[in-house]
C-alpha cells in the first residue's frame, strides 16, 4: 500500500493506496474507454482502473474482451498458448533509465517545513540564485537519466505560471512574478538530454474549492492541462494519494487527460504504469516481479523506489549532517537498481535555488564507486556455451549474453524452464560481483537461478537468487575461478494477458557479467 508522508496534524488524513486492480484492456491515445469504478470504491485511494500503459501503434479498444493489438515487439507465446506479459516500449525505455533525481522545492524550503498548510506568504518564495541548468548538470554528473520536479506540493503553491490561482510564483518577488520553475527545469532537461517529469499533488491545502470534489477536479485538471501542454515532452507524471478527509479524486479523468495530452507519458505511483515499491527507504525486495494482478490477468507494472538523500524531502537549514553516507547510498543502489527497480533519489534545492555542494559531492562519490565497481566485465566476449538456444543461427546465441550489447540477447528454446550458460575465463580470475539481466521485452521468465565457479576441481555455488528481470546485481566474497556459469533452475511464462500470438523465445538473458569491485 502507499501511505503518504507522515504528519501529526489532525487535519491530515493519510490516504492509503490499495493494490486493487481489475483486468486491463489495451487502450491507446488519444481515444479512451473509461469504465465506472466498482460500487463503494473511493477514488481517492488511487484505484487502478482499466488504463493500460501507452503502446506505440495501437488504436483505441471498445471493450475489455477483444484482441490485443501488437505493439513495437511481437508478443511471444508460451507452449501452452498463453501470451507472455511484456512492457510497452515506453515502460522498457523507462526501466533502462534506472536512476533519476527527485526535486522537492517550494515555500516549504523557506520555512523549514515538510508539509505546508497553504498559508505561507508567496513573497517568502525568493530563491536568490535559481539555476535549473545547475540542477540538471548535477543530475547528469551523478549518472542520472531523468528528473522529476515538484510542480505543486500539498500546500497548493504552484511553481509554474498558472491561470487558475494566484498562490504561485506569479505572486512572488522572484523574477518579478514572471518566473516559472517548471519551465526552466523542463527546458534544462530537454537541452541537456535528461527525461523530464513532474509531481503534481492532488491535495491542495490552499485552494478553497478543495472542499467541493467536483469543483476541485475541474481546477486540478485545468492545472494538469497547463503542465501537459506548456512544457514539452513529459516522460513521467507522478501522483500520490494524500488528501483531506472526505475528498474524492476523479482518477479516471486524470488518467484520461494524461493519455490525451501526453500519449507516451507514464503515470507513476498513484497511476497505472509505474508502481510504488512500498517504502520510502529506496529499497526493493530481492524477489521483484514486474507483473501485477488486475483481476484475473497480469499486467506489466514496474517499480520505482523513492528516497531522500537527507532526512527530509525539502531542504532544511539544519540537516546537512543527515546526508546519507556513501556506504548507505551504495546499499540503496544495490537494493533498488540492483534488484530491478528504478531509483528516484530526492535531492532538494536550497534557498538559493541550487543543489547544495555537499549533496553534489556525495552524488559524485556514489557514481565514481559504481563505475569503478562495474568498470571491467571479466566475461566480456569470452567463450561461452549454452545448454540450448532458440534457433540454430547466431541471432540469439549464447555469445549474445556476453557481448556487451543491450540490444542483443541469448534465448532458450520455447518451453524451457531450465538452462545453463557457462563461460571460460581463460585462466584463474578473481571476482566478487555478478550482473545479470533478462530481455524484458520478451517478458520476465526467471524464477530462480544460481551462479557457480569452477575452482579447478569442482563447481562451487557462490550465490543464488529468485527473480532477475531488468537487472540483478549479486555481491559476494572474492572468488577465484577459471570458469563461471549461470544456471536457470526455474523459469516460466507469465500469466496470460490475452490471446496467443506466434511463438517466440521465453527464457532470455541480455546481459551476464562478472566483475571485481574494489570498493565493497
Amino acid at each position: 500500500m502507499r501511505i503518504e508522508r507522515k504528519s501529526n496534524s489532525n487535519a491530515m488524513v493519510l490516504q492509503i493506496l490499495p493494490l486493487l486492480l481489475i483486468p486491463p484492456f489495451l487502450v491507446s491515445t488519444p481515444a479512451q474507454v473509461h469504465p465506472p469504478l466498482p460500487p463503494n470504491q473511493p477514488r481517492n485511494t488511487c484505484y487502478r482502473t482499466n488504463y493500460a500503459p501507452p503502446r506505440i501503434g495501437a488504436t483505441a479498444m471498445p471493450s475489455p474482451g477483444i484482441l490485443l493489438l501488437a505493439g513495437l515487439f511481437a508478443i511471444p507465446a508460451s507452449p501452452q498458448g498463453a501470451a507472455i506479459v511484456r512492457p510497452t516500449p515506453q515502460q522498457s525505455a523507462w526501466q533502462d533509465l534506472e536512476y533519476g533525481m527527485f526535486c522537492h522545492f517550494g515555500p516549504n524550503t523557506f520555512h523549514n517545513l515538510e508539509w505546508g498548510d497553504g498559508a505561507a506568504d508567496p513573497k517568502t518564495f525568493y530563491p536568490t540564485d535559481f539555476d535549473a541548468n545547475q540542477w540538471v548538470a548535477a543530475a547528469k554528473a551523478a549518472g542520472m537519466k531523468y528528473l522529476v520536479v515538484t510542480a505543486k506540493h500539498h500546500d497548493g503553491f504552484c511553481l509554474f505560471q498558472t491561470k487558475y490561482t494566484d498562490y504561485s510564483v506569479k505572486s512572488s518577488p522572484w523574477r518579478d512574478g514572471k518566473g516559472d520553475v517548471v519551465k526552466e527545469v523542463a527546458e534544462a532537461c530537454h537541452k541537456q538530454g535528461l527525461k523530464f517529469g513532474f509531481y503534481l499533488s492532488p491535495w491542495d491545502r490552499h485552494d478553497p474549492s478543495y472542499a467541493d470534489s467536483k469543483k476541485y477536479d475541474e481546477h486540478f485538471m485545468a492545472q494538469l492541462t497547463e503542465l501537459l501542454t506548456n512544457y514539452g515532452e513529459v516522460t513521467e507524471v507522478w501522483f500520490d494519494g494524500a488528501g483531506g478527509a472526505g475528498h474524492v479524486y476523479n482518477w479516471d479523468a486524470y488518467y484520461s487527460l494524461v493519455r490525451k495530452l501526453q500519449p507516451h507519458a507514464l503515470i507513476a505511483i498513484c497511476g497505472p504504469d509505474i508502481r510504488w515499491v512500498g517504502n520510502e527507504d529506496g529499497l526493493a525486495p530481492a524477489t521483484l516481479d514486474n507483473l501485477a494482478d488486475r483481476g484475473e490477468k497480469k499486467v506489466w507494472y514496474p517499480a520505482e523506489c523513492d528516497v531522500p538523500i537527507r532526512s527530509g524531502w525539502f531542504w532544511h537549514t539544519d540537516n546537512e549532517s543527515s546526508i546519507k553516507s556513501l556506504d548507505h547510498m551504495l546499499d540503496i543502489y544495490h537494493r533498488s537498481v540492483g534488484h530491478g527497480a528504478n531509483l528516484l533519489l530526492n535531492v532538494a534545492p536550497d534557498r538559493r535555488g541550487l543543489i547544495p555542494d555537499a549533496d553534489i559531492a556525495r552524488l559524485k562519490e556514489l557514481r565514481a564507486v559504481i563505475e569503478a565497481n562495474q568498470a571491467h566485465n571479466l566475461v566480456l566476449n569470452r567463450p561461452i556455451r549454452a545448454t540450448n538456444t532458440v534457433r540454430s543461427d547466431a541471432s540469439h546465441s549464447a555469445a549474445k549474453a556476453v557481448d556487451g550489447d543491450s540490444r542483443t540477447w541469448w534465448a532458450a528454446e520455447p518451453g524451457r524452464t531450465r538452462a545453463r550458460l557457462e563461460v571460460d575465463l581463460g585462466g584463474m580470475v578473481t571476482f566478487n560481483q555478478a550482473i545479470t539481466a533478462e530481455m524484458i521485452e520478451c517478458g520476465q521468465a526467471v524464477r530462480s537461478y544460481t551462479i557457480e565457479a569452477w575452482d579447478g576441481t569442482k563447481w562451487r555455488e557462490i550465490c543464488r537468487g529468485t527473480t532477475i528481470g531488468h537487472k540483478k546485481i549479486d555481491l559476494f566474497d572474492d572468488v577465484t575461478a577459471s570458469k563461471v556459469r549461470l544456471s536457470i533452475t526455474s523459469a516460466g511464462a507469465a500469466t496470460p494477458a490475452g490471446p496467443a500470438t506466434p511463438a517466440g523465445p521465453e527464457l532470455t538473458i541480455r546481459e551476464f557479467g562478472v566483475y571485481y569491485r574494489p570498493t565493497k
